[in-house]
């Protein structure tokens, strides 16, 4: 669909004081999306998870990031799944994201 997605890694540092602060930094990598499966679909769901989008991309794209962006929207990652050179990133929308 899109063709590109971004990851998003989070980091936490402290202030001054103490206090925790998110950072993100986005890194944009190139994708192909593949339908949920109903398998998927009930499995996840049996699970609490409402899945969204699979998006597949190289292997050496992904660095465990839990936040992607794609086509506009931001997604939580549930599940990851690699396939010889690539990794399908399983995506779900959440609140808080």
């Amino acid at each position: 669909m899109c063709g590109e997605a971004y990851l998003i890694a989070v980091t936490i540092t402290p202030d001054a004081v103490g206090n925790q602060k998110e950072t993100e930094t986005k890194r944009k990598i190139l994708t192909f999306e593949r339908s949920i499966t109903r398998t998927e679909w009930a499995d996840a769901g049996r699970q609490g998870l409402n899945p969204a989008v699979c998006l597949v991309t190289p292997r050496c794209n992904y660095n465990d990031e839990r936040i992607v962006e794609y086509c506009g929207k931001r997604y939580g990652v549930y599940r990851t799944y690699e396939i010889d050179d690539e990794i399908e990133i399983y995506l779900e929308r959440k609140g808080g994201i």
